[in-house]
């Protein structure tokens, strides 16, 4: 993820998912199970992104948030508890170690990338997440 400011906008395309390959995780568990996943983009040409599956709260949103200054994309996405659970679950039967799990993220503003894949990004970023979809591979 670069932020690249010098191209004319008609080189810019915009996207509404973001999809996600996962390079590996952390199960992180005290008063309550919290899963970590470190990840790199399947359709953003640079830069890394965090993607942590936390307990639900109230009025907590699914979103992403993208920095100015770092190559980085910090995704926060809350399910109830029997959820993790149940990704937890099938994190676990996971058996094949060549393909990686994928998550796609339909969001609900679209960013911008140009044709090298680099995204547009003027000032931090804050994205409500619509619907997330996960890829596990089981054999």
């Amino acid at each position: 993820m670069k932020s690249i400011q010098t191209e004319k906008k008609s080189n810019w395309k915009k996207i509404n998912k973001v999809v996600l390959r996962v390079d590996s995780i952390d199960l992180h568990f005290d008063e309550k199970e919290n899963i970590i996943f470190y990840c790199g983009f399947e359709n953003i040409s640079r830069g890394r992104c965090k993607l942590s599956v936390l307990e639900k709260k109230k009025k907590l949103i699914n979103n992403l948030f993208i920095h100015n200054d770092k190559a980085l994309m910090e995704v926060k996405v809350y399910y109830i508890s029997s959820k993790i659970e149940k990704l937890i679950r099938l994190l676990s039967h996971k058996k094949n170690t060549q393909k990686k799990i994928n998550v796609t993220l339909e969001i609900s503003d679209s960013l911008l990338i140009n044709q090298n894949g680099d995204l547009y990004i003027n000032d931090n970023t804050k994205v409500i997440i619509d619907k997330i979809y996960w890829s596990i591979p089981i054999l």
